[in-house]
């Protein structure tokens, strides 16, 4: 009994270090206001100077690919500094065809497309053929579902220009929290893991980075030999061999600037998503490299880092033994307590997790439902569960040495139009007056009813139109846009009479006006206008290219004027 008492204090205590360890990563940024700050981005760039090698490695994403690479073409940089590569197998015809669609339709022709032979089949070896056929100052990733933030390459160029850092991992975030019941706590686990928890990392010297919107210099890539052809976890082993280099990496998160991604689709695709993971960590801790790190705590760190699936598999498994045991045997009252420590550390980092929910609605302009907290309360201890049948599927795998790449499939769930943030519209009209002379735009978002609008982004508008909580969608020329459902050139030209009065001001000389559908329904118009400037077919094509670039959103090419 005795020995039973022991066994049970001793894993009481480590569970409850492990996850009290867990929760304190989750809060590290927040605990000062100073690291808070120091994750954020420039607010001010540098001129561009930097040039990029894009690579986006692809597989089987003939659904998503076309939409990303339009809108790493849409980044508010030169085009001649930029080269975008697609890389895929020889084999995957459909992707190659949508990667060659967007090719042919890029004038400048910076986007390539690039094909290897041979195995194995996966991401890592795809990189180090786009590695080895691209030639500009700094490489960087992008999957192939991936909405990429306009400003940056600007936030790169900045940032490695001016704290002269080699490597910068950007922010990257899942967004369709309401898609399935474990959404929401995948979600909050990207946002906790690159707002907080990879600054500790980056300030200790021991980084995995992550599988995208990584940037790292050419020529450390070259010295470190490119990625590992067979990991698993490229992303995590590159990081600490980078890490090893003692090249200090810079990790930014803004949620403006962030790039956006998708939960996997099913919870069978999140099982093996998160099974490829961990089998990769296990793989990088039995590779070794680790082992050279110079301080005692980065080898610390790496360790507890890359043994977590073997955690998680043990957490599963002994959890619900520490529990009957503790209920069911005789033990001192000592032991009994110290048995609920797991518990009131797992209790914890529920509550830290349905507060970061509210945070994360309120960074990203989301609404929350009041009932969240009690639908988290319900999914969590399910998701826990999940994750430790993914880790000991890891360790069975890696134990029998399978190591084939389970793949997750990509919808673009996360480029519905609720999602789209007001920033990306409004960054849209600004880039409206620049290119188009446009001194007035909107975006007005279409309620259910399709009877009001709710200005989402605006540019010029009255300021008692943008303080409006509502508009009326059934008259103007919005509304007659969002009934029609195709796009309208409005100038001198027009022929209905009635329908030019409807302008809010009437001197205007032109305007361009977009629906923006969804499911064959209208979601939202958006308009430019000008007084100066005529605005015709070109402006209407510029709009749909720019709105098109946002996600996948059917828009009608033929205008009527």
């Amino acid at each position: 009994m005795f020995l039973i008492a022991l066994v049970m204090a001793l894993l009481s205590l480590a569970l409850f270090a492990l996850t009290a360890f867990s929760v304190y990563l989750m809060l590290y940024t927040w605990e000062r206001p100073e690291r808070l700050a120091a994750s954020k981005g420039p607010t001010t760039y540098l001129p561009p100077r930097l040039t990029f090698s894009v690579l986006v490695p692809a597989r089987h994403e003939e659904a998503v690919i076309y939409n990303t690479v339009r809108r790493i073409m849409a980044a508010n940089y030169p085009p001649h500094l930029v080269e975008i590569v697609v890389i895929s197998h020889e084999d995957d015809v459909s992707t190659i065809a949508e990667a060659q669609r967007i090719a042919r339709e890029c004038a400048d022709r910076r986007v390539r497309v690039e094909t290897f032979t041979g195995g194995p089949i996966n991401k890592p070896h795809g990189l180090n053929v786009g590695l080895q056929r691209t030639q500009n100052e700094v490489v960087t990733i992008f999957d192939a579902e991936d909405d990429v933030d306009a400003n940056i390459f600007n936030i790169v160029n900045t940032v490695m220009l001016e704290e002269e850092t080699g490597i910068v991992q950007a922010g990257v975030q899942l967004m369709n929290f309401r898609d399935h019941w474990f959404g929401l706590l995948n979600c909050l686990e990207y946002f906790f893991w690159f707002k907080s928890r990879l600054h500790f990392h980056a300030q200790i010297g021991m980084i995995p980075l992550g599988g995208n919107t990584v940037f790292i210099r050419r020529n450390l890539l070259e010295r470190i030999g490119g990625w590992d052809d067979h990991c698993l976890t490229e992303d995590a082993e590159i990081g600490l061999r980078l890490s090893l280099l003692g090249e200090p990496i810079r990790v930014v998160y803004d949620a403006q600037h962030v790039t956006r991604e998708e939960t996997p689709p099913t919870i069978g695709a999140f099982i093996r998503q998160r099974t490829r993971w961990s089998q990769g960590f296990l793989q990088v801790l039995h590779k070794g490299s680790w082992q050279a790190l110079p301080q005692f705590r980065q080898r610390m760190l790496a360790v507890y880092t890359l043994a977590y699936p073997i955690l998680q598999a043990l957490l599963f498994v002994l959890w619900p033994l520490t529990m009957v045991t503790a209920f069911w045997l005789t033990l001192p009252v000592v032991v009994v307590m110290m048995s609920f420590l797991p518990l009131y550390a797992f209790i914890l980092q529920f509550v830290v997790t349905a507060v970061g929910a509210y945070r994360f609605a309120g960074e990203y302009r989301l609404r929350m439902p009041l009932w969240t907290p009690v639908v988290m309360a319900i999914t969590f201890f399910p998701f826990q569960w999940v994750l430790g049948v993914s880790a000991i599927r890891a360790v069975i795998r890696h134990l029998v040495g399978t190591g084939n790449w389970e793949k997750t499939a990509h919808v673009g769930a996360h480029r519905k139009p609720e999602i789209v943030p007001a920033s990306e519209f409004a960054r849209l009209l600004e880039m409206a007056g620049h290119h188009l002379g446009a001194e007035r735009g909107s975006v007005l978002l279409l309620d259910q009813g399709a009877t009001t609008f709710s200005v989402l982004a605006s540019r010029g508008l009255p300021p008692e139109i943008v303080a409006s909580a509502a508009l009326d969608a059934t008259t103007g020329i919005a509304g007659h846009v969002a009934r029609t459902q195709r796009p309208t050139i409005i100038d001198e030209r027009f022929p209905n009479p009635d329908l030019k009065s409807r302008l809010l001001l009437p001197t205007l000389r032109s305007a361009v006006v977009l629906p923006i559908q969804q499911h064959g329904s209208t979601v939202a118009v958006v308009s430019l206008s000008s007084a100066l400037t005529t605005l015709g077919e070109e402006a209407l094509s510029w709009l749909i290219e720019q709105v098109e670039a946002l996600g996948p959103h059917r828009v009608v090419a033929t205008p009527a004027h």
